[in-house]
């Protein structure tokens, strides 16, 4: 393997890949929502009082002291926004319209749970499933012997070691997607750090590995030897494994698009990260 790593391409197959998971998780979204009952939520300020009413079929109804159906009405308005956001991909076009698309909704979604957040609401419980909120619970990095290095925090609180990582953690945090940052995955009794794990709402773990100096040789051959040993288990680039470098940070549509890459990637499970996540308190409901 070279020492020079590029932005690997989409390839056609690839493409068909993602728009199969895209169509995977349409229906999986339908079906969340069917359970959901139906009614918009609305928003209102008295004075400093904050008021939730909910609209079925042109009636409204005060629903501000019931905080679970308040929490279950702004989840079905997230996951319509999300799934509009992933017919227009699947209906446009992965690799002409996917920015464009992107660029559009995600600040539709950003604008909705600013909104809820404002209001009160507890943003893991619209955003994620309880799996997920164990996974996101303590973000801090499990890489005890070199925190002093960690001087960028998040807005969240999580201290990086680098701006363009801080940039990622920010927009990851700002998405509600849950990670954890260099959490200790081991490796034919080697131990890595991977600069991020992402928890998919399944439960499946994807890496995400931020190439910042790859002018440094020891940097890039650290990074040569990590993506080979992800790849003697299985951890395939583009399936468990993405890959960001400093031109993606410079544009955030570019980043936004390798984050939803990896919500849309539906990868096999993997006994190792299903280890770092056992670590990290989490119930893996492992599906055949």
């Amino acid at each position: 393997m070279s020492n020079q790593i590029s932005s690997p391409r989409i390839a056609t197959a690839q493409i068909d890949r993602i728009n199969r998971n895209i169509e995977k998780e349409i229906v999986a979204l339908r079906a969340e929502l069917q359970q959901i009952p139906e009614g918009k939520l609305y928003v209102r300020y008295r004075g400093n009082l904050i008021l939730f009413t909910e609209r079925v079929k042109d009636k409204l109804y005060g629903i501000t002291r019931n905080r679970d159906l308040v929490h279950t009405l702004a989840r079905r308005r997230y996951l319509e926004l999300h799934m509009n956001l992933l017919e227009q991909i699947l209906d446009e076009g992965w690799t002409t319209e996917t920015k464009r698309i992107i660029s559009s909704l995600y600040p539709q979604i950003e604008e909705l749970l600013k909104k809820y957040k404002d209001a009160g609401l507890d943003i893991d419980l619209i955003t994620m499933t309880p799996n997920q909120r164990i996974w996101n619970a303590d973000r801090q990095s499990q890489k005890e012997n070199r925190k002093q290095d960690l001087k960028y925090p998040t807005k969240g609180g999580v201290y990086m070691r680098s701006q363009s990582e801080r940039y990622i953690g920010d927009l990851l945090e700002m998405l509600h997607i849950p990670y954890r940052y260099e959490p200790r995955i081991t490796i034919n009794n080697r131990s890595y750090h991977p600069d991020f794990i992402i928890m998919l709402p399944d439960g499946r773990l994807v890496i995400l590995e931020h190439v910042g100096r790859m002018d440094l040789k020891e940097y890039a051959e650290d990074l040569v030897v990590r993506l080979q040993a992800y790849d003697s288990i299985g951890l395939m680039i583009g399936r468990n494994v993405f890959i960001s470098f400093i031109h993606d940070i410079r544009e955030e549509s570019s980043v936004k698009e390798i984050v939803f890459q990896m919500l849309t990637c539906n990868p096999p499970w993997n006994k190792v990260l299903i280890s770092a996540a056992k670590r990290a308190g989490c119930k893996i409901h492992q599906a055949e």
